[in-house]
């Protein structure tokens, strides 16, 4: 070895010296290729550096054949160039493989970052997503939130609604048991009235047939006492006198009873106005003797105003039929009476 050193010294230094260019060769390229974007495939990089590895092989066979320092055989000569050749082509092959071997596994973990990067991305999307669900929904809550408080103030309207229905229902119910009692009540008095009438008409038929019975006694006792004529006559005459303002009396309580059940019946049927009861008013009714109203008249006076005078006027129609008269002595077509509010 140290022989052929010595017979070839410069093709040994060609070989250390091409050594050297390759090696910074291959630094300054790996320098170039680092970036992960500018990453050429593998294999072209090999073919690459395969050309030029061949290109100095024949740059060394151009320089071996130049004539050598000293003569030496050409075989000989020959056989150095080929094993020369065929070391450096397995250093440079062991060197490409290690090359290869290590482009590879950056690649792996370039690839590797990309797949964190990717990751990185999909897991920043998911929580984009998840934010907008939770955002999504939060508004879903509030729409949730917003739609039971208008059912509420739907319902708590609905609620005062009803209850408002209710209370006119009951106000309604509670005008009609006035109006019912009202109706009772005055039907009562009617009735009363009428009760009262019906006794004091067989009131005054019992009178009347007492009447009979004293002036047929009194003409049985006439005719029986004929001797004792000029005695009867006398108390014929008293009693007939007698009769006569008993009547007079009777027809006169029955007057006022009757006018007293006309007023007792109108006042009964006056509604006092709205502005107020004045005073006295005289009402003249024209009447048929079935007690039909054929025409009612209030006089205004200083007393009795218009209101006043409406109102009374108003309760005489409501009363019609009037009461009917007692005895036909007391009935009179036109009546004329005072028709005071402080007695309604």
């Amino acid at each position: 070895m140290w022989n052929q050193i010595k017979q070839h010294p410069w093709a040994v230094g060609i070989a250390a010296l091409i050594h050297l260019l390759l090696l910074a060769f291959f630094v300054v390229n790996l320098d170039w290729h680092h970036d992960v974007g500018s990453i050429q495939p593998i294999q072209a990089q090999m073919s690459a550096d395969q050309r030029r590895v061949n290109a100095i092989k024949k740059q060394m066979e151009k320089t071996a054949e130049q004539p050598p320092e000293q003569v030496t055989p050409e075989k000989d000569h020959a056989q150095e160039r080929q094993k020369e050749i065929q070391r450096l082509e397995a250093v440079e092959n062991q060197r490409l493989q290690a090359e290869a071997k290590r482009k590879q596994a950056q690649l792996k973990i370039r690839q590797e970052e990309a797949r964190r990067e990717e990751e990185k991305k999909k897991l920043a999307l998911k929580r984009k997503q998840a934010q907008k669900k939770i955002a999504e929904e939060k508004r879903r809550k509030e729409e949730k939130r917003h739609q039971a408080e208008l059912k509420k103030k739907a319902e708590e309207k609905e609620k005062q609604r009803l209850a408002e229905k209710a209370r006119q229902e009951k106000e309604k119910q509670r005008l009609a048991e006035k109006a019912r009692q009202e109706k009772a009540k005055a039907a009562r008095a009617e009735k009363k009235r009428q009760a009262e009438l019906k006794r004091r008409k067989e009131e005054a038929q019992k009178k009347r047939l007492a009447e009979e019975q004293r002036r047929k006694a009194a003409e049985l006792e006439k005719q029986k006492e004929a001797e004792r004529q000029a005695e009867s006559d006398r108390l014929n005459a008293m009693m007939a006198e007698e009769e006569s303002a008993m009547a007079a009396a009777q027809v006169s309580s029955l007057k006022g009873q009757y006018m007293g059940a006309i007023k007792q019946r109108v006042q009964s049927r006056w509604l006092q106005p709205p502005e107020g009861a004045s005073g006295e008013c005289q009402v003249q009714v024209t009447q048929a003797s079935n007690g039909t109203v054929l025409d009612v008249r209030v006089h205004t006076s200083s007393s009795c105003n218009e209101a006043m005078r409406q109102s009374v006027e108003k309760a005489v129609w409501r009363s019609d039929p009037l009461p009917r008269a007692p005895d036909p002595r007391v009935f009179d077509r036109q009546i004329i009476f005072t028709f005071d509010p402080r007695e309604a």
